[in-house]
């Protein structure tokens, strides 16, 4: 089943496709966690989807585990990233767990540049984020 960015997830599925068609955004439950296949690149024209996703799940996963932004099939990603990240997590903040998957290069490249690995809890795999409790 495939949904448009805003609508909720159903049977843990969501996807959306728009006018960026270098960036898809995918979600999966995995146990209680809903995890965001983040893939192509993310810029000022995409990020927003991100939240978008994030939002629309967030309903049903206050009761049942985190939100996972697995990035780790991010090609380009911007400071645009960053802020959509920090949006996110902000969205999560006393409702839910948040976590990012962090193992691609451009990605960690950002995320030390701007010294934010202490306000996300980063992960080099989706194993071990899904392992964490």
């Amino acid at each position: 089943m495939k949904l448009v960015a805003g609508e909720p997830a159903a049977r843990g599925q969501f996807s959306s496709s728009s006018a960026e068609p270098n960036l898809s955004v995918t979600a999966a439950r995995h146990g209680a966690a809903q995890v965001l296949q983040i893939k192509g690149e993310v810029d000022a024209t995409s990020a927003w989807r991100i939240d978008s996703a994030v939002m629309g799940l967030l309903p049903a996963q206050i009761v049942h585990g985190p939100i996972i932004v697995d990035l780790s099939g991010v090609t380009l990603f911007s400071a645009a990233g960053i802020t959509a990240l920090v949006t996110a997590r902000k969205l999560c903040d006393g409702l839910t767990g948040f976590r990012i998957v962090a193992a691609s290069a451009p990605v960690m490249r950002l995320l030390e540049a701007a010294a934010l690995f202490g306000e996300f809890a980063v992960y080099p795999t989706l194993d071990q984020a899904l392992t964490d409790s």
